[in-house]
């Protein structure tokens, strides 16, 4: 996950305006308590079979560029809009308070929930830690349970984006109880990614700045004998997701691979080029032959910029790798996290632009908020009328962060006591669940086309008014295409105009509607309120 507020304010004092067009998110404790009066959200007792039944089963996903604009697209013609939130379930965090686990599983109701919010997609959390705990080996045991995730996922429609998640390195870079930090500094608390004996400090200081959580001198030494390669560390990463890959080369219910969650920039701006250039350069050549070696099909890759993006040096240098299936995947936590340097709407046009200039579809990897005042839901409502502007998909931070998570404990020795603020609410420091955020929630599962023929061209999705304006164009090189396909929440049926199409048809679903209609002429549009 993303960086938290601490860390920001320290990265700000090392780096100063560079930082805040993108961050991480999630708060190192200090989330807004939970407001009284919210409901439980739309019902999830009808359970996942409308869902299924009104949807046809997963197809695989591919970069289009019908009418000019890179986008996410299906098999049938149509734009697909991925829209969703992080899971970290399967997230191999190191705990640090042996009475709070840092994840518990994913249930029934969890999955459920989602579908009956309009999820079209999870970014599903994976440690290289658990993947690999011995060198060259990969756990079975573990990669069945991302097995199993991404099935749940898909027996309710939601692809997945398989996202092999770090911060600050990994679990093994935890400063020892016993260590004494200096003024300024503090003991680190362990974070989650690398297995350790991927973990290469050569005995560099754990204590970090105060609330710098990439600043301990042992993370920074780890990340940069890993961009060097130092005992072929870098290669094995890129061979487990060769493996990884393979293992999904078949699956249409994964939408594509993350390559690697917000990389930290540890040398200066030619030289963080240079490197990055190389990782991703190779893992996408590595992925390729994976998918080859399995009798597979080119799935998406989700290319992060290193965590300062837009500076310079954070991004694979033009030319990195002539594979088309590429979608741009910066996170969002402009005015969120951090000093306010760029609105929200100025970093999702800079996302906008690198995704244009180098030819890729735009995904929002991670965004979101972690208070309910009105200032930080004003943010969050932007936001949303941002990311629909630039017809982008995206999953918001995150399904559920729980006590003994390291973004809530922080440092080590301490117990979270504010309840942690995500689309499910957690009461801290007994760890219990307290219900949807109903505010957050309102939304993340707003109103979008899940499908729609051709390409978009306009969407305004207001979750407050509870309307939606959708407009596409079908391109010339299209013959046949699918059905057009809206999410639509609410109790009562929606009202519908439309341009273009033929009547839709609406289909009630736990939490909402999908409304179905045949494109009959271009452009086309439809209005429901």
């Amino acid at each position: 996950m993303g960086r938290h507020r601490t860390r920001q304010r320290a990265l700000a004092l090392i780096l100063g305006a560079a930082l805040a067009v993108t961050s991480c998110s999630g708060g190192d404790g200090d989330a807004a308590e939970r407001e009284p009066g919210r409901d439980e959200g739309p019902s999830t007792t009808e359970g996942p079979g409308p869902v299924a039944e009104a949807l046809p089963a997963l197809e695989r996903l591919h970069v289009a560029r019908a009418g000019g604009r890179a986008h996410i697209a299906d098999g049938q013609g149509r734009e697909v809009l991925l829209r969703g939130a992080n899971l970290n379930v399967l997230g191999d965090y190191h705990q640090a308070d042996p009475t709070l686990p840092p994840v518990l599983p994913a249930t029934d109701a969890d999955w459920d929930q989602m579908a009956a919010h309009g999820f079209s997609v999870v970014r599903l959390l994976v440690s290289w830690s658990a993947l690999e705990p011995v060198r060259g080996q990969l756990d079975q045991a573990y990669l069945q349970r991302i097995r199993d995730a991404v099935a749940a996922a898909a027996a309710r429609r939601i692809h997945t984006v398989i996202d092999m998640h770090q911060d600050a390195w990994g679990r093994f870079i935890a400063s020892p109880p016993d260590v004494a930090c200096g003024p300024g500094t503090e003991p680190a608390i362990g974070w989650d990614g690398a297995p350790q004996w991927a973990t290469l400090t050569d005995g560099a200081d754990t204590c970090r700045p105060i609330g710098s959580r990439e600043g301990a001198p042992a993370v920074r030494a780890a990340f940069t004998a890993f961009y060097e390669n130092r005992d072929g560390i870098r290669d094995a990463f890129v061979a487990t997701w060769r493996r990884l890959a393979a293992a999904f080369a078949t699956e249409p219910a994964v939408a594509g691979f993350d390559l690697f969650n917000e990389p930290t920039m540890v040398f200066d701006a030619a030289v963080a080029e240079q490197r990055y250039t190389e990782l991703t350069s190779a893992l996408v050549t590595a992925i390729r032959a994976g998918e080859a070696e399995a009798g597979g099909f080119p799935h998406i890759v989700f290319l992060e910029p290193i965590v300062l993006f837009p500076v310079p040096g954070t991004v694979p240098a033009p030319g990195f790798t002539t594979d088309d299936q590429i979608a741009f995947a910066p996170h969002n936590y402009a005015e969120s996290i951090g000093p306010a340097l760029l609105t929200v709407e100025q970093t999702m046009d800079v996302a906008v632009g690198t995704a244009t200039e180098r030819g890729w579809a735009l995904w929002i990897g991670e965004h979101g908020v972690f208070e309910t005042t009105e200032e930080k839901l004003d943010v969050l409502h932007r936001f949303a009328a941002a990311q629909d502007g630039a017809l982008a998909g995206g999953a918001q931070w995150q399904w559920r962060q729980r006590c003994g998570d390291p973004h809530a404990i922080g440092v080590p020795g301490t117990r979270p006591t504010a309840t942690q603020v995500q689309l499910n609410d957690v009461a801290c420091p007994d760890d219990i669940d307290a219900g949807p955020n109903r505010e957050l929630l309102r939304v993340a599962g707003r109103a979008y086309p899940r499908a729609a023929p051709g390409r978009l061209t306009e969407l305004v999705s207001d979750p407050r008014a509870g309307t939606l304006r959708v407009a596409g164009a079908l391109a010339d090189d299209l013959g046949d295409w699918g059905p057009l396909v809206l999410w639509v929440p609410g109790q009562e049926a929606p009202r519908v105009e439309a341009d273009g199409t033929a009547e839709p048809e609406a289909t009630r679903v736990p939490g909402g509607w999908l409304l179905t209609a045949e494109v009959t002429d271009s452009p086309w549009e439809v209005r429901v309120s």
